[in-house]
Parts: structure tokens; sequence; C-alpha cells
């Protein structure tokens, strides 16, 4: 950062942190009445000035509105399980048999579940070969033993012994029945719920400041504006725009790397930390790769986690990464697209009207591949911090390895649910609140004539919240990573 020259030099403060700020230590602070400061004044205040582009996952959900209000820290949630289930064989019950089904005979199969039976027919793994259920189930253990049959006429064809081992699975196709007097009918299968369990977490920041550096306290007018250029009526002092941001801050990591913790605290009461992404991601598609990415490599990675899903129209997601990561998904579809004559008239632009004056260059932002699929991608400026992500490329030794990092998020809200959206951000309800506890002085002055909590020639400010996140479907998000063995 170049130095300011001197006649722009208003004053000069060192650096310094801590909750305490005396006359030594005094910020500089926005004109200003009372310094009351409400949440939704600060978000738009703070979406004013894009300071939530250094907090995406707080812009792309609560800034979004996806958020969600709960009543108290620990929460929880059912995930629909899958309207088809496969069955799983549990043991070989044909291992000395080289030859089942042969000559329309029936052998015996052991699987997890007893909720199919006559008439219904079970595909194995490989669909040329699939089996009529004659007798079952008979509880064994904790399996279900079924009496079976080839489903076909040529009785010199039967069921490869392979297709039968402990973990093959099976699939329900149809139902055989008489044509004429019929009495079995199949059943049906219905999803299964799970209760998942999870927590959010809490944050506070507070600070103190004399009544000295209250009356010292140099002011400089700043101008905030909206997005329309309207200018804003309401100013922070800078000392509680700090407090108030560096909770936001702290929300905004620990939402990404935090870990679902509970310890003790130091009054007896659960200190508590809610899943941040990463931890969540580590459920869904996750590719660690050591080479250069490919257009081929990142078409059949999203291939992985759209496949067999439906509704292709509903196949776009965000993919967030750091600098290097952004460059190296320019990199990967120019290289596709320069056979294309139309990169000519996207790179090469005149400036003005003159011939003489061209532009060259142009980045890829945006990716739509096949069957449906659409990527936008957007820079979070926390792959690239070293306070953050300290651990270096091996060779680009002055870049952290996580600014390569790719993280695939699906913010359509799951089928059947009642989500908003996939990725919420979470906040328990009149949990936030902010305040101060005056001494002989407070954020107005000195006090004469008022309440005062304590005899000390100063104020305490104060905020605190709550925040978490959900990922509802795991399995419609993921990271490529780039990674080298230590």
């Amino acid at each position: 950062m170049t130095a300011l020259s001197s006649q722009f030099k208003i004053k000069h403060y060192d650096g310094f942190g801590g909750s305490f700020v005396d006359s030594d230590y005094l910020a500089a602070a926005y004109d200003t009445g009372k310094p009351h400061v409400f949440e939704n004044i600060f978000t738009q205040v703070y979406t004013a000035m894009s300071r939530f582009s250094d907090k995406p996952l707080m812009g792309m959900t609560k800034s979004a509105g996806n958020v969600l209000t709960i009543d108290d820290e620990i929460y929880r949630y059912y995930m629909q399980g899958a309207e088809e289930k496969d069955l799983t064989i549990l043991e070989n019950l044909e291992a000395g048999n080289a030859a089942p089904g042969v000559g329309s005979t029936t052998f015996r199969i052991k699987i997890d579940e007893d909720w199919v039976g006559a008439p219904e027919v079970l595909m194995t793994e490989n669909n040329e070969y699939s089996v009529r259920i004659v007798d079952g189930p008979i509880p064994d253990g904790i399996g279900f033993i079924y009496e079976v049959r080839l489903s076909d006429d040529d009785d010199a064809r039967f069921v490869p012994p392979a297709l039968l081992e402990a973990g093959r699975r099976l699939t329900k196709g149809w139902t055989e029945i008489q044509s004429e007097f019929n009495s079995e009918f199949g059943g049906q299968y219905y999803s299964s719920s799970f209760m998942l369990e999870c927590q959010v977490g809490a944050f506070a920041q507070e600070f103190s400041i004399t009544d000295k550096a209250l009356r010292q306290e140099g002011r400089i007018g700043i101008k905030l504006m909206d997005k329309n250029g309207k200018q804003l009526e309401r100013f922070l002092p800078m000392a509680e725009m700090k407090m108030f941001d560096e909770l936001e801050m702290s929300k905004e990591v620990a939402l990404m790397y935090g870990r679902r913790s509970t310890k003790p605290g130091k009054d007896g009461y659960w200190i508590k930390t809610g899943p941040g992404l990463r931890q969540y991601l580590k459920d869904g598609h996750v590719q660690t790769y050591s080479g250069a990415l490919t257009e081929t490599m990142l078409k059949d990675y999203l291939m992985d986690i759209f496949f067999a899903r439906n509704g292709e129209e509903n196949r776009k997601v965000t993919l967030m990464t750091g600098t290097m990561g952004s460059i190296a998904f320019h990199e990967l579809l120019a290289a596709e697209a320069k056979s294309f004559f139309t990169m000519d008239t996207n790179y090469i632009q005149r400036i003005g009207s003159s011939p003489r004056h061209l532009s060259y260059g142009a980045q890829f932002t945006h990716y739509q591949g096949p069957e449906g699929i659409e990527v936008d991608l957007i820079k979070n400026p926390q792959y690239d911090n070293t306070k953050y992500c300290k651990r270096m490329h091996p060779t680009d030794t002055n870049k952290p390895i996580d600014s390569w990092r790719m993280t695939i998020l699906d913010f359509s809200a799951p089928k059947g649910t009642s989500f908003g959206s996939n990725i919420n951000y979470l906040e328990v309800k009149d949990t936030y609140s902010h305040g101060y506890v005056p001494g002989t002085v407070g954020p107005n002055g000195p006090i004469q004539g008022g309440m005062t909590v304590k005899k000390v020639a100063g104020y305490e400010r104060w905020v605190q919240g709550t925040a978490g996140i959900l990922v509802v479907d795991t399995s419609r998000t993921g990271e490529l990573i780039l990674d080298f063995e230590d």
C-alpha cells in the first residue's frame, strides 16, 4: 500500500487489538449522533459498502434471505431417504452351487430387509438376470432368507454365482402373477426418514472506552452512500463498527472452518460450536487431484453429482474458489474454447472508434456443461487469506494451497422439503442483542443526574448473537481439492 502524502494524512494511529480503548489508543470516529446500532442498519451499511464481499457465506445466505430462525441452539430436522432402496445380500447361501437356478430350480438368498415377497421380481446387479420370489421372508439372525427362481423360460440359464456374493445388491423390479384367479400382490416401499441433530454457535464482542478518550475523540466526516447513491443518515463510530464487523467476521470464519463441539464453560454451562461448511462437505462429493484441472475432469466431476438426478432444469451450482482457482477455471475453459472463432471477437476489441487502439483479454467466470449443468464462479477472499490458510503451495510458496480449492454449492432447495434453500443461515430467536454498560459517562457524554451501573469513568459496549449453517442435502455439494503429499 502506498503512503499518503502529508496533505492527505489527518492523523495516524498504530494498530492495536483487544477490547479496551483509552486516550492512548483513540480511534477516529465517523460523525454520528446516538450510537445505537441495530442489526438491520448494520446490514444496510455493510451492503452499501460492499463489505459482505469478504464474507461470501453470509452474503450468499443471510443477505440473500436464506435465514432460518430457530428456538434453541440445538435443532433437529428430517432428511428424507431415497424413494427406492437397494437390497443387500448378507450371505451367499449357494456358495457350493455352480449353477444356481439352472433348469428352473429354486435357490436361496439372504438379504437385509423383509419388505419384499412373492410375487415380486428382484433384479441383480446385471440386469440380464432377475429372480422371482417364491417364498419368504424367513428371519435368520440379522437378515431374512427368501426362496427364489430365475425369471426365464430358458432352462439352460442360471444366475452367475458372483452375483450372489455378500455385499451384492438387488433391486425390486416388477411382479409376476397368474393371469386368472390371482391372489398374490406386490407391495410398496416408502422412503425412510432420518432425524438429524445439530447445533449453532454463539458469538460475542466488546470494548471499553475511558472518559478521556471520549472527550478527545476526533471526528472525521465520511459520507456513505447506498447502492442508489443516496447518502445514508445513520453513521457508526469507528470502534463500534469494528466491534460489529469483528462479530460478523467471526461468524463467517466459524461458518466455514468450524467443527461441531460441545465443551463445558467456566460457569458450568456448555460452550457449543456448530459444524462449518467444510465439515458438512466431507459428506459430499470430495475429489482430490494433484495435476492440472481440465474441462473433462470438471464435467465428469459434476456429472457424478447430478447423474440420474431428476430435473435437468435444476442443475445450476455455484463454484466458490480463490484467486488461483479462478485463474485455473479460466484457463481450462479458454483451452477448451480456443478452437471456436468467436474467441477472436471476445478477446480482441476496439477501444473507442479508433482502429489504432485495441484491448486484448477476457476471463471465463461461467460454464454451461452438458445435461443442463451450469456453473457460476465466485471468489472467496478467505481462500487467499494467509491468516486463515497458512498451508502454502509447494512450488508457489507465497500462495496458500486453499487458493486453488473449488467448493461446489447447490442452493436449490431439495424437492419435497420445506426448506427455502439447500444451504441456509441459522440463528436462534431473540439471541441477538447489543448495548452498553454506563459508568460515569455513556456513549453520549457525562451522565449528570442519571443512573449509572458502576463508578468508573468510562463505559463498555458489547454485542452478541448466534449463527450456524445448515446444508440440507450434502450430496448436492462437493469440493475439488488441489493437494500434494507433504
